[in-house]
């Protein structure tokens, strides 16, 4: 069985210093952080990436972030909302039988709670970590995003996941960090790195993120990329690259 195609979902922004895409570099200057989800469709079977911002956010902000809603000053409209984004396809949240998130961070498991009928996948070491994180990351992991009720199997390292479909480890910004590599039945791979690189320029210059919790993993993480891209000549996504949305189909647009 091969993947049909992949669907990619706006899911709001974020405006953050460059610095925080680009360790060292950009203080001072604010760059839009898009945020996006992926929908992968293999044979009758739709597989989820990450499930983008908390979609309260559209009408209480606070509530749903705390101090990061006027930090980080996220976007998020309606139609960001992952069921939303699913509607469109002609899709509900109970047809979605697997979720892969690559980390627990709040931005990316804003809509863990609505698919409590589906399959979760995260490392092992993320699942662990982001219950006791250290101090000064802890804010970045809002429990009630990621302990809302959802079944969860734990994965230890590289694999595929199914066929067409690899998460490998890609550490740094998190402890338990994962790409996922998809193989599209035309042959085209594409490699969502998701914040393992926050933009493109983290990966050509081989510059961490700036608020990674290990940099020099994050740096290994950024040449395991660079390897299964060249191994695969795969089209690499970073996790908030400000230019996304004109260089990728937005849906209902897909790849195939």
């Amino acid at each position: 069985m091969t993947v049909e195609k992949i669907y990619f979902f706006d899911a709001g922004s974020l405006y953050l210093d460059k610095s925080i895409f680009t360790a060292g570099r950009g203080f001072g200057t604010k760059e839009e952080a898009t945020v996006h989800m992926a929908l992968v469709k293999q044979g009758s079977t739709w597989i989820l990436i990450d499930t983008g911002l908390n979609p309260l956010g559209v009408t209480e902000p606070e509530k749903a972030w705390g101090p990061r809603a006027k930090i980080v000053k996220p976007v998020i409209k309606e139609d960001n909302d992952v069921r939303v984004q699913l509607q469109q396809l002609g899709l509900s949240t109970s047809d979605i039988k697997y979720v892969i998130n690559t980390h627990l961070h709040w931005d990316h498991t804003g809509g863990n709670r609505f698919f409590k009928e589906s399959t979760f996948f995260v490392q092992k070491e993320e699942y662990r970590y982001a219950y006791w994180p250290h101090k000064f990351f802890q804010p970045s992991y809002m429990t009630d995003h990621f302990d809302c009720g959802v079944k969860y199997e734990l994965v230890e390292g590289d694999m595929e996941l199914f066929p067409g479909i690899f998460i490998f480890q890609t550490p740094g910004h998190t402890p338990g960090h994962q790409s996922v590599l998809v193989k599209l039945a035309s042959g085209k791979h594409v490699l969502i790195a998701a914040d393992a690189i926050y933009m493109k320029e983290n990966l050509t210059d081989v510059i961490p993120p700036g608020n990674c919790w290990n940099a020099e993993a994050a740096i290994s993480s950024i040449h395991k990329i660079r390897l299964v891209q060249s191994l695969t000549d795969a089209i690499v996504l970073a996790g908030h690259e400000p230019k996304l949305w004109s260089e990728i189909p937005r849906s209902p647009e897909f790849w195939v």
